[in-house]
């Protein structure tokens, strides 16, 4: 899978579970005050017009939000139009939900008896506290029989089956060399911290996160029945650390010519021959898979060492460390292991107070197993009329706005020029939902036995990417569901995608201004296209095959402004005493600064030969456009999660998300009237696209 998106796909934490509000917003947070009373305008209520523009425009456009507003208890973070957007469809996934739990079964659902289900034996809380630990405890037992290599292989492929990854992720992926094969791909994982440089770094917060690690450990697998759980616990850390050693960093990751390593079954056995293959297959249920992408050697080498070396009692608490971890997360235990869970990753990765009230929790995770059954009644009632064709048209006004950029650039050559417009005509959008919507059919869900039934629906998941492999790539797959507050480029499959959650006001409103639906859904639209050539898209041609279609020369000039945009995201900081690492947010800052530019352009475009649009509590047209694209990035963070997310997030924080593409912007400084010198216009313009 090659996918880049708006936010991350998974949580940050590895720790957290699905998690959500538990109380609401400041007052200025409502639907109707985004929209300035009306939802469908800037908010000049929360501008700080204390502030310069000129010096700071997120602190102007976001000053007032900032100081009123209290990040909800069970929250990391809060982002105004995003959050208050996934806040309210998870309240409108709540009330379907609900309503299907009492037996009101819409008959549009084909799998409305299914999800309900889920979704009510989610919420017996009573019954998980009864039951859930002797669940588990069958899947330990189950662990008793690893005593060699045959059936350590044999347990991971069991575990990997039902959507509980140790070790590595097993997983279908298309070709990165011929994307229209799909094949499986190894993907280096098996660690329960956040990132490999938790295991790896000397500093004493490290260390102390390592400290409490153990800790957890030892007492949840105490409360399992593991006899001499210290010990235990430090074996873990022990493999996970030998695993940390050997994965590439996040940055590394970025480089697609990196994580391709095409395998036959054969070169697998040879790459790693301690770990019986065949045996994980079988176990796995992908015994006819023979070719596979390795994405990182030198973590299928440690694995092999580890194979070698650690003795199957060790073997025996990792893996049922990472089932009891698994639970966990899904809040299918007793409540006094998954608090434990949650208060470690609060206390040294998000920040939370409170663990998500359960119907959110379920909700989420119902979203997340049965998303495309869920969706189909969540797009009849909140995506209905003109809002596709609508949506489709702004990008397609996008896309228009990048052709002519393209055809104007002096720093491209004719053969490379043509090659982008080439990949540009063919990138596909996908606006709303899915033409195809996938299937539950196999899915067993009973509402007494939540964990059995969560395993179900993910083993489900694990099926259907396994019967992928061998065959015609599946063009209408998405990778999101309907209701998903967030949007995505595929490098594989060439296309942008654009779930009907985020196409919700105040991220775009019909009847709203222009300028208003251009600097925030447009923006948005045209950062996602931007990402099929960003410093990672630019490797993949028009059919998503990992091709260099750029002339030496040309390719030279995009590493020069490419590199601009890395040290200017290297001098900023993420939190107190933490620098941005500008090489592991560079695709995002590069996609950020295009989708600025061909979103303003497209603007522009699209207001030719009509009468300007009215000004709006002071603000002429291209001023709200600016102030639309700020607002929509409003936040208010928890240091603990700003101190993660600088390791680990390939986004750069919101301010920065504004201030730093607005400061190479020459009509944004027009607009607001900055000059040279201001430190909202910067003396070393970055521009690429």
């Amino acid at each position: 899978m090659s996918v880049k998106c708006l936010f991350p796909l998974a949580a940050l934490a590895c720790f957290s579970p699905a998690c959500a509000a538990t109380e609401h917003a400041a007052p200025s947070d409502t639907p109707a005050a985004l929209g300035g009373g009306s939802r469908v305008g800037i908010d000049p209520s929360i501008i700080d017009r204390t502030v310069d523009p000129c010096v700071d425009f997120y602190a102007y456009a976001c000053g007032g939000w900032i100081r009123t507003t209290q990040i909800p208890r069970d929250e990391p973070r809060w982002v105004r139009s995003f959050d208050v957007i996934r806040d309210a469809n998870r309240t409108r996934l709540h009330e379907l939900l609900e309503k299907a739990a009492s037996g009101a079964i819409d008959p549009l659902d084909r799998y409305g008896s299914k999800v309900a289900d889920f979704y009510s034996a989610c919420m017996d809380e009573v019954g998980t506290e009864r039951t859930g630990l002797s669940a588990l405890e069958e899947e330990l037992g189950q662990l008793r029989a690893v005593v060699d290599e045959r059936t350590l292989a044999e347990a991971v492929g069991r575990l990997h089956a039902e959507g509980v990854f140790p070790l590595f992720l097993f997983r279908s992926t298309q070709d990165a060399r011929d994307s229209s094969q799909v094949i499986g791909e190894i993907f280096q994982g098996g660690l329960t911290l956040p990132d490999r440089d938790d295991y790896l770094l000397k500093d004493e917060r490290s260390a102390e996160v390592r400290r409490d690690f153990v800790l957890l450990m030892q007492k949840l697998l105490g409360l399992v029945g593991f006899s001499d759980a210290k010990a235990k616990a430090q074996s873990i850390l022990s493999v996970e650390t030998a695993l940390a050693e050997a994965a590439f960093t996040r940055s590394e990751l970025r480089d697609p010519n990196r994580i391709y390593h095409r395998l036959a079954l054969d070169g697998l056995r040879r790459a790693a021959p301690h770990f019986d293959w065949d045996a994980y297959l079988s176990a796995l249920g992908a015994s006819a898979v023979g070719a596979f992408n390795v994405s990182a050697p030198p973590a299928l080498a440690r694995l092999d060492e580890l194979v070698r070396a650690t003795p199957a009692s060790s073997w025996r608490a990792y893996l049922g460390w990472h089932l009891l971890l698994e639970a966990a997360r899904l809040r299918a235990l007793p409540r006094a292991l998954s608090d434990e869970v949650f208060f470690f990753s609060a206390r040294h990765f998000t920040g939370e107070k409170a663990l998500p009230e359960r119907w959110k929790h379920c909700v989420g995770l119902t979203d997340g197993l049965f998303g495309e059954a869920l969706g189909q009644a969540f797009v009849r009632r909140y995506f209905a009329g003109n809002a596709k064709s609508d949506a489709l048209a702004l990008v397609t006004s996008i896309e228009a706005a990048f052709g002519r950029r393209i055809r104007a650039l002096d720093w491209m050559d004719e053969a490379t020029r043509t090659s982008a417009l080439k990949k540009l005509q063919a990138v596909h959008p996908e606006v709303g939902y899915p033409a195809k919507w996938r299937t539950y059919d196999e899915v067993v869900v009973r509402r007494e036995a939540f964990l059995a039934s969560a395993r179900s629906a993910a083993a489900n998941e694990v099926r259907r990417q396994i019967a992928e492999i061998g065959k015609p790539v599946d063009r209408e797959e998405w990778h999101m569901s309907s209701p998903t507050v967030n949007a995505y480029y595929d490098s594989f499959m060439n296309e942008i995608v654009f779930p009907a959650g985020i196409l919700q006001p105040p991220l775009y409103t019909p009847g709203a201004p222009d300028a208003v639906n251009y600097g925030a859904i447009g923006l948005i639209m045209g950062h996602e296209l931007t990402h099929g050539f960003d410093d990672e898209g630019r490797h993949y041609d028009d059919r998503g095959d990992l091709v260099d279609w750029w002339s030496a020369e040309v390719s030279a000039e995009f590493e020069r402004r490419a590199a601009c945009v890395e040290k200017q995201f290297s001098e900023y900081s993420a939190v107190e005493d933490v620098k941005l690492n500008g090489k592991l947010t560079l695709g995002e800052n590069l996609a950020d600064l295009g989708g600025l530019t061909l979103a303003f352009a497209a603007y522009r475009a699209s207001r030719e030969g009509r009468a300007p649009e009215a000004q709006r509590a002071g603000y002429g047209p291209e001023q709200q456009f600016f102030l639309a694209h700020a607002q929509a990035w409003c936040a208010v963070v928890r240091p603990e999660n700003a101190r993660l997310r600088a390791r680990t997030d390939p986004h750069a924080p919101p301010r920065w998300r504004v201030d730093g593409p607005l400061s190479n912007f020459p009509e944004f400084a027009r607009a607001f009237r900055c000059k040279e010198g201001d430190p909202m216009v910067r003396a070393e313009r970055c521009q690429v696209w």
